[in-house]
Formats: C-alpha cells, structure tokens, sequence
C-alpha cells in the first residue's frame, strides 16, 4: 500500500444517516468501496439510538478516498449524507482498538436475546455473515542443541461479539506498530552514526603551521 497504513488518512467520517441503520447495515454498504475494518456508530450514553454519525475505518487509505469522494452529498434512505476523510484528534490508536463483548447471551444492537447483532432483526439490509473465527496460532519453539523445532500451539482469545469488526483490524494493528519500530529503529542508527563520526573527529591529528617555516607543517600531540 502506498504512503504506509494510517487510521486518520482511512477513516471516514459520515454524517446524517438515518438513525435506524446498525453496525451491519453500514459494514453491507460500505464494504462496496473496500475492506471494511471496523464500524463505529455515534450513540447516546443513554438511549443506545444512533446520532446518524458515524465512522468507518477502511484497510487502506485508497479505499476510503474513493468512498468519500462517491457518496459525499448522495441520498441514502432518503437522507443527503456527508462524508469525509475523518480528521485526527490524535485518538486514532484508540480508535483502532480491538472491543470485545463477551456476553453471548443478548444481542448488542438492540439488546434481545435469542441472537447476535449479524442476525439482528433491526438490520434494515438483512442478516450479515460473521467474520471468520481467528486460527489457533502457532509459535516455534527451539530446543538447545537440536535442530528439531516443535510447534506450541497459544489458546486463542475469547471469541467475542464486535462492532462490525474484522480479523484485519488485528493486521492493521500489527502494521502500525512495525512501520513505528522500523522508524525508531532508523532513528537509531541515525544517533550512533553521528557519535560515530563525532569519536573519529576529535582521534583525527590536528595539524598546524610550523612556528620556524611558514610553508611547513608538524602534527600535534
């Protein structure tokens, strides 16, 4: 991907929405203009219900360019909505974060039991197949003096309810991170070469005109 991954350059932001719109009508709909990772739908602390605002964050910055370009000022439902790149308060790393619901037992959209929100019966565009489970990972083990390599598996995390989340978000997250230590790691190299040049300068011999012949020259000590 070009120009690296940032959540501030593939965010969208999307204003008035219709109110009746969940997590898995927008994932539906905005999945048409590229990899939807995750949903975030503006509610009130109270009442739960919509504010008709809402975020969508995109694999790639090229994606939700292209998104923000096609529906600004389209109707939807009836509604001219707006949409941007959103502008980053410097909370993107919150944003990303992965949210688990690990109530199975009720629905986060509208609170019933019975399912979860892929099935919601308020999804106005139908039921929304689930993201697939996450594999078991797998680390390699090295045993001291043996070229043999075993495989342990980790238990996976606890399987959870999102809010229209996908297993990308992880590998977005990851890429962040590596793209941060890759720089630091520059940054690094950066300040030992200059204290490398720095320690050859001052060992470098000074050299100085001769007080006895102008047009000779002696080292210093």
């Amino acid at each position: 991907m070009s120009g690296g991954l940032a959540p501030s350059k593939s965010t969208v932001y999307v204003s008035n929405l219709p109110f009746s719109l969940t997590n898995s009508d927008l994932y539906r709909i905005f999945s048409k203009y590229g990899k939807v990772v995750k949903v975030t739908i503006m509610k009130d602390k109270d009442t739960r219900k919509s504010k008709g605002v809402a975020f969508i964050l995109f694999l790639d910055k090229e994606s939700a360019q292209n998104c923000s370009r096609t529906l600004n000022n389209k109707q939807l439902f009836g509604r001219v909505i707006k949409a941007s790149i959103a502008i980053d308060n410097g909370r993107a790393a919150e944003f990303i974060r992965r949210r688990n619901y690990y109530d199975k037992s009720k629905c986060y959209e509208c609170g019933e039991t019975g399912h979860l929100s892929y099935a919601c019966p308020k999804n106005m565009l139908g039921e929304r197949e689930p993201p697939k489970k996450k594999e078991k990972k797998k680390r390699k083990k090295a045993i001291e003096e043996e070229e043999e390599e075993e495989e342990e598996e980790i238990e996976g995390e606890p399987e959870s309810e999102e809010e229209g989340e996908d297993p990308a978000l992880d590998s977005l997250s990851q890429a962040i991170a590596f793209q941060q230590a890759k720089i630091e790691e520059e940054q690094q190299k950066l300040v030992q070469a200059e204290e490398e040049a720095s320690t050859s300068d001052s060992r470098r011999p000074r050299i100085k005109k001769s007080a006895y012949f102008s047009d000779e020259e002696e080292l210093s000590d």
